[in-house]
């Protein structure tokens, strides 16, 4: 009887040991367990501070580029308003220099017939006005081959290209939505 209550307390204690270990081993895999969710914790934390300033940048960066959208939208309503106010004071320029012109003509013509009568001064007068002609002319010609005189050759370039094919030099940015 007492080796069957030894028997039963070894086993007792048998059993209560293996439960110790068992207990100890879970103890230590829960610790093990901590120390890496504190470790990816502590990365997780470290990444959200490194992703917070670039998200600000980003978001900075989209602000500019509406920005810059707003104001090449604002730049090319510009230009194209002053090209139409170009165009109209050139085509009214033309017109009154047409009609003077014609009418400078008309009067050559009235007075062929006297030219025998033209004195001196009246030759020179003639001469000056056809010196004036011929400066309306250079000067037609030269807004004809520089519209845009103000503007630098770079900027003459980019106008050009442009005018050539807009959305080609829009590129993505040609739509009416903005690309963020």
């Amino acid at each position: 009887m007492v080796t069957e209550r030894l028997d039963t307390a070894v086993k007792n204690f048998q059993h209560v040991n293996q439960m110790v270990e068992r207990y100890t081993r879970l103890s230590r895999a829960y610790v093990q367990l901590s120390e890496r969710f504190h470790r990816l914790d502590v990365e997780h934390m470290t990444l959200k501070g490194q992703v917070i300033p670039l998200l600000r940048a980003v978001k900075v960066q989209q602000v500019r580029l509406q920005q810059v959208q707003a104001e090449n939208q604002a730049l090319q309503q510009a230009l194209e308003r002053q090209a139409a106010e170009h165009r109209q004071e050139i085509q009214n320029l033309t017109q009154i220099y047409e009609e003077r012109l014609h009418n400078l003509s008309h009067h050559l013509d009235e007075l062929k017939p006297l030219e025998h009568l033209f004195s001196l001064e009246v030759q020179e007068e003639l001469s000056e006005a056809e010196a004036q002609m011929e400066l309306v002319e250079a000067t037609l010609e030269e807004i004809a081959e520089d519209s845009c005189p103000d503007l630098s050759e770079e900027e003459k370039r980019l106008l050009a290209a442009y005018h050539t094919d807009p959305e080609a030099f829009l590129g993505p940015f040609a739509s009416p939505e903005p690309h963020l």
